[in-house]
């Protein structure tokens, strides 16, 4: 799977806890209350936020775990930052790639299959793939997915230019040498999930974060897709400027997913 820098997964943790939308949380509760024990795994786990976030949320106390990602680096740090507790019961770490592999890879033996922050990276044809292994999965959650616009304050008159670039190159060849869907994702996936599940994708924005640090690690990410286009280095520096003087907020939007199976 796609690897992230872990820096930048410990940096967005807290800002995407925040965003995550609290309504699906209630409603992924709701659907676990008659289970005897609870078993989850977290695709492309990273280092471990979205399940440190969402083991807590659950209020159950009979959860069992399987963390998943392609990077040992990262499962390292998934492994130091995660504690046994009350609630959990098991925690297994498994190093796998869940894109090159997926029809291999084994989901009938979880309640909630999760993940955060990854779909708009996947291929087509995976979703398809992923959703025939998870007709029968009771929930199917993917917290944090770009919806396609980011904006920063203050305006600058090349803003739609830079989304367009970006989400152009969002749908560009990720992994596997196969084009992403970028933006599309929640679309893409509720169009598979909608036919065996009730689904639902409700908001989970980050908004107005002036969180310096963050703001140009962001600014980095669109710095790669447009390093070699001269005409947005004016924009980059006026960001940058911004950013540096604490004079400036970020917004992007993303949505959390919830399939529950009918």
């Amino acid at each position: 799977m796609h690897k992230f820098d872990n820096s930048w997964l410990f940096k967005r943790e807290k800002i995407d806890n925040l965003s995550k939308n609290k309504l699906i949380i209630q409603k992924i509760n709701k659907s676990l209350k008659n289970l005897n024990e609870i078993n989850i795994i977290d695709l492309g786990t990273g280092t471990g936020s979205n399940f440190r976030y969402l083991s807590k949320k659950i209020k159950y106390n009979n959860q069992s775990w399987t963390l998943m990602d392609i990077s040992k680096s990262s499962l390292k740090e998934a492994r130091a930052n995660t504690k046994i507790n009350k609630k959990i019961k098991r925690i297994s770490i498994k190093n796998h790639d869940v894109i090159q592999n997926i029809n291999t890879t084994h989901f009938s033996n979880y309640d909630v299959v999760t993940g955060s922050a990854f779909l708009d990276i996947m291929p087509q044809k995976w979703f398809k793939s992923f959703h025939l292994r998870n007709v029968k999965t009771k929930i199917v959650y993917f917290s944090i997915n770009y919806d396609g616009y980011f904006n920063f304050f203050p305006k600058h008159n090349l803003d739609n230019s830079v989304v367009n670039l970006f989400n152009s190159d969002q749908k560009s060849k990720k992994v596997n040498n196969l084009r992403a869907v970028g933006p599309d994702c929640s679309l893409v996936i509720d169009s598979f999930f909608s036919k065996t599940h009730k689904t639902y994708s409700l908001k989970s924005n980050w908004t107005q974060i002036t969180d310096k640090k963050f703001q140009l690690m962001f600014l980095d990410f669109c710095n790669k897709v447009i390093d070699k286009n001269k005409n947005y280095h004016e924009w980059l520096q006026f960001r940058k400027e911004k950013i540096i003087k604490n004079k400036s907020k970020l917004t992007v939007y993303n949505k959390d997913f919830l399939a529950i199976k009918i």
